[in-house]
């Protein structure tokens, strides 16, 4: 096995965060073959700066104007892997920053496990709500099992998540991902040596929406209505059941993808 790698960040409207995020990528000590930006019904500068920044002959910029599944992070990662090249798919949320020893740690733990995720941890410094949940990520000490890998700062052995047949259109790709893997009889873990900054700066909406997300993959993955409500009472996360009860809307029509060269 080699180290080779490309490395995914998928991004709607991400003008604010996306500049530290890729310059954290091209300063890895373990380059990546292959950068691909998956840009999803950009309207900012996004795209702009991802053309500025990264090198035309190992990069790619795929913009998606439409949405055919009803998840479109799913259907981001599902693009991208049918075009990606190399021994490991790495996926970067696009309002992250990787130590530069990211790929260099992650990628030759691929030999043994077929997913390593790192340790996400939210920037304090961006505003007083980023500061209370970054304190509360710390009670995952004390509850070691509701600590489970982040979908945004993993490799993944795309021999395998091509043998598994890719993504699926479902809320929580990460967790339905790691469920599959465990059910083919591959393991997966978490390095928590190994940790990326979530710089995005939190609002009580954005909470909300996360909590109301986080139940509706719940209800998805098939998780009880008892234990989520122990989660939601249990975790401060009263908006997690409402997300398990609330109905869905309807998928969006159609997409219309195009692909090019930065330079």
């Amino acid at each position: 096995m080699t180290l080779d790698s490309t490395v995914v960040v998928c991004a709607h409207n991400e003008e604010f965060y996306i500049e530290a995020c890729l310059r954290s990528i091209l300063a890895q000590g373990l380059p990546p073959s292959r950068i691909m930006l998956v840009a999803d019904r950009c309207s900012d500068g996004t795209e702009d700066l991802a053309r500025n920044i990264l090198p035309a002959e190992t990069s790619t910029i795929v913009k998606k104007h439409r949405s055919q599944w009803k998840n479109s992070i799913s259907e981001n990662l599902e693009l991208a892997r049918r075009m990606s090249i190399g021994d490991g798919f790495v996926v970067v949320d696009a309002d992250m920053v990787l130590p530069a020893d990211f790929l260099e740690r992650l990628l030759p733990q691929l030999r043994e496990y077929a997913s390593v995720s790192a340790l996400a941890r939210t920037d304090p410094t961006q505003g007083i709500l980023n500061g209370l949940v970054s304190a509360w990520e710390r009670t995952y000490l004390l509850a070691p099992l509701g600590a489970q890998p982040r979908g945004g700062c993993r490799v993944v052995s795309l021999k395998v998540l091509n043998e598994i047949g890719g993504f699926h259109d479902v809320t929580a790709w990460d967790t339905h991902l790691d469920m599959r893997l465990r059910e083919a009889g591959y393991r997966i873990k978490i390095d928590r040596g190994v940790a990326v900054l979530h710089r995005r700066r939190m609002t009580i909406r954005r909470s909300i929406t996360y909590q109301i997300q986080a139940g509706r993959a719940r209800r998805e993955l098939g998780i009880s209505l008892g234990l989520t409500l122990i989660h939601s009472i249990g975790r401060l996360r009263p908006f997690v059941l409402y997300g398990y009860l609330k109905k869905d809307s309807g998928a969006p029509l159609g997409h219309q993808v195009e692909v090019e060269i930065p330079g």
